[in-house]
């Protein structure tokens, strides 16, 4: 439960943002917010499911 609703790309996000623009930071970081958006709606629609499989 608590893998679940973690902490949704933030360390993703903050190396995205560390890396330089030689290194296509721009696209890194688009590619890296729409994944961290998608996995926010799909596990937040998802959570309240598992917490009753779970039975938390």
């Amino acid at each position: 439960m608590l893998t679940w609703g973690g902490l949704r790309g933030g360390i993703s996000v903050a190396l995205a943002l560390s890396l330089s623009p030689a290194m296509y930071r721009d696209e890194f970081v688009l590619i890296t917010y729409i994944v961290v958006i998608f996995s926010i709606l799909v596990q937040g629609m998802t959570i309240g499911k598992l917490a009753k499989k779970l039975k938390v």
